[in-house]
């Protein structure tokens, strides 16, 4: 891993990742399964399991691809150690990675806060998300850099 190689930006355009996707519908369909032998009014059963399925359409919606969270396509890593994030509408805004940004093999979960504003921009990658060197090359800058950038 040399040190110029990083000197390039590295530029993600995450689609919607069927692993993600499966394991989405996976989890809520199981939890709606598993409400129906509980001791709880069909009222509320069926109440529940309308949440879950809302849940569910609007974790789908947010899935890289689906033009993800906050409408955002592109997630660019410049050469600064900056985050560049580009909406569907071609707006730029500059963020800095979260230190709850998380790295593993099977799965990155960038975390991301802008200027000005509050709470985060979340971005979960399994390895179909991107090309297969895009993603081993996020992992392996994230690792090298550290999951935080302090000071930035």
């Amino acid at each position: 891993m040399s040190s110029t190689k990083y000197a390039q930006p590295l530029r993600l355009q995450p689609k919607a990742s069927r692993i993600l996707i499966g394991l989405l519908v996976a989890g809520h369909l199981g939890a709606i399964a598993v409400l129906f032998p509980l001791d709880f009014s069909m009222a509320i059963k069926i109440t529940i399991a309308v949440v879950l399925l809302v849940s569910l359409v609007i974790a789908v919606r947010k899935q890289p691809g689906r033009v993800g969270e906050g409408g955002v396509q592109t997630l660019t890593w410049q050469a600064d150690g900056v985050w560049v994030l580009e909406t569907v509408g071609g707006e730029q805004m500059k963020a800095s990675r979260h230190e709850s940004t998380y790295v593993h093999p099977w799965l990155v979960v960038l975390n991301f806060r802008q200027e000005n504003k509050r709470g985060l921009l979340s971005f979960t990658l399994a390895p179909d998300a991107l090309d297969r060197e895009t993603f081993r090359e996020l992992r392996a800058r994230l690792k090298v850099t550290g999951h935080s950038e302090k000071g930035r």
